[in-house]
């Protein structure tokens, strides 16, 4: 059986601790094996002196200690401190120590007796401990944590200083119920919901609000804490106030978005009519162009109408131009009604027309024009000034493979145009 000399001994090795003691009649100094260890000194050397021993306290250390040792000699009080020493190799090890005094049942001597351990990992673990809360609690960024349930139990001071609310108000409450708004995406809603039901990390941005109801956006990193069971302790987050940035990035997406429609808009300007909405007369003769070289590759027909409303300049005259406005816009809708998506309409002047009909020939082209010329007289068409009757006169050219061109088929309609004014307007020629 062990002797319980012994089990001292191992109980100081396994704890890295020693015990010792001074004899204050004489001031002798009494070191374990451990002790001297701890020192960096063999277990047979001589044991040192109160002042020696003092001695292998870090400088910046050796008063204070001296001084709680003589307030515990002098007040019979505990004695407890931890300090630096410096051993025999160099070496900065910090230990505690812990002491009473006692008095011998034997005699009349006094010893102050203690344990010396030696706590450099906790020490070290214990100021990597300071310097992390104090990281946590004065980062820019919010920390906060919550339970297993998602509700707040700890938040830096971040928090407050960027929500307004104090961790008192905070505690007890899920940050969305607290934080989210009118504005906040449901559908990041929904997206950090169901990584919080099945137990996942996520990041994502979100619209939050101050508790005096200013938005803010935040990019949130999240990750949950498990236990060594692997339960649920709760969510971790760093959140970042992103509100200017993403204030930058959201005026220059609507800069470039602005900028995207006004480009959109000048193109159509460039190839469009802006009261009838028709293609204008440059969009219609590059589509004409392309229509050609496809018959003429492809031997496939093609017709084109000129088309003229009969006596409009009567029209802005007696009703004024905001009326004529009025008539050009109606019979734009009504052309693009009976007309094919390949076909194409173009306001050519001011009340002069064009249709281009691919894949159509003379025949089907008449009876397309005969179409357009009821469409129009029946019924008059609505005004603010009232219903204002308006007749066509239309005229028909058909592309010929043998001789024809862009130029020829426009010329032809043409002449068939004004022969349809000549013999009384009103009709298809």
């Amino acid at each position: 059986m062990l002797q319980t000399e012994d089990i001292l001994r191992l109980s100081h090795k396994v704890a890295q601790s020693g015990h010792w003691y001074v004899r204050l009649d004489d001031n002798t100094l009494f070191w374990s094996e451990e002790v001297f260890r701890l020192h960096g000194m063999s277990p047979n050397a001589t044991h040192p002196t109160v002042d020696s021993a003092l001695n292998f306290y870090h400088p910046n250390e050796r008063d204070r200690v001296e001084a709680l040792l003589n307030e515990t000699i002098k007040t019979g009080n505990p004695l407890s401190f931890e300090a630096r020493i410096v051993r025999t190799d160099g070496e900065v090890r910090w230990v505690e120590a812990l002491g009473e005094l006692k008095s011998s049942p034997y005699s009349n001597n006094r010893y102050l007796f203690g344990v010396f351990r030696d706590i450099t990992e906790n020490q070290e673990q214990r100021l990597h401990n300071q310097r992390l809360a104090w990281v946590m609690e004065n980062s820019q960024e919010i920390i906060l944590m919550t339970d297993s349930a998602g509700s707040i139990n700890w938040a830096n001071s971040a928090f407050e200083n960027i929500t307004g609310y104090s961790l008192e108000e905070a505690c007890g409450q899920k940050p969305g119920d607290l934080l989210q708004g009118p504005e906040t995406e449901p559908q990041t809603i929904a997206y950090m919901h169901d990584c919080v039901s099945r137990q996942q990390g996520f990041a994502c941005e979100v619209l939050n609000y101050t508790k005096g109801g200013s938005p803010y956006w935040l990019r949130i990193s999240c990750q949950p804490e498990f236990d060594a069971d692997g339960k649920l302790r709760g969510f971790n987050s760093i959140q970042t106030d992103i509100t200017q940035s993403k204030q930058i990035r959201l005026d220059l997406e609507a800069e470039i978005n602005t900028r995207a429609r006004l480009e959109k808009q000048l193109r159509y300007l460039a190839t469009h009519d802006e009261l009838s909405k028709l293609p204008n007369r440059r969009h219609f003769m590059e589509q004409a162009e392309k229509e050609i070289e496809r018959a003429t590759r492809y031997g496939r027909p093609l017709s084109l109408l000129m088309i003229d409303m009969d006596h409009f300049k009567q029209v802005n005259d007696q009703y004024g131009h905001s009326t004529g406005d009025e008539v050009i816009q109606a019979f734009a809708e009504r052309c693009q009604s009976i007309l094919r998506e390949s076909d194409t309409t173009a306001r050519i002047g001011g009340e002069e027309f064009a249709v281009l009909l691919p894949e159509t020939g003379h025949s089907a082209a008449l009876q397309t024009a005969e179409r357009l010329l009821s469409l129009i007289a029946q019924p008059p068409i609505d005004t603010q000034a009232g219903a204002i009757p308006v007749t066509l006169s239309i005229g028909v050219s058909t592309y010929s493979h043998e001789s024809s061109s862009l130029e020829a088929m426009f010329q032809e309609a043409d002449r068939n145009l004004y022969e349809a004014k000549d013999n009384g307007r009103n009709q298809v020629v």
